[in-house]
């Protein structure tokens, strides 16, 4: 596993770096102590075995905020049940910061 540091504004983030296949897995049974979330390589994704709450960013190919959402983990109540994208992005930043807000636009830089 590749950690990152991505910037959003003044502060910097550890963040997985999900290329190719470990895309698919994420934030999955991660527990999140030694990391601040996952830049995931796809446009979509839904939170089966994710352990809290994400704060989603989607972001197009300049890395450039297209829309930022809330996301709940699966659970048994069937809202849970969804898939969260964007279907102009080319990555998802997953942070497990909910309080973070990013303005539509905004550039993350991977440092």
């Amino acid at each position: 596993m590749k950690i990152i540091n991505v910037e959003i504004g003044k502060r910097v983030f550890k963040i997985k770096n999900c290329k190719s296949i470990s895309s698919v897995r994420g934030l999955m049974f991660d527990n999140l102590k030694d990391k601040d979330g996952a830049l995931i390589y796809a446009n979509s994704i839904w939170m089966p075995f994710v352990k809290r709450k994400l704060n989603l960013a989607f972001l197009d190919k300049n890395m450039r905020v297209l829309g930022q959402t809330i996301a709940e983990p699966v659970s048994f109540n069937f809202k849970t049940w969804k898939i969260y994208k964007n279907k102009n992005a080319r990555y998802c930043l997953e942070l497990k910061d909910t309080k973070v807000k990013i303005a539509k636009g905004t550039r993350i830089k991977v440092l």
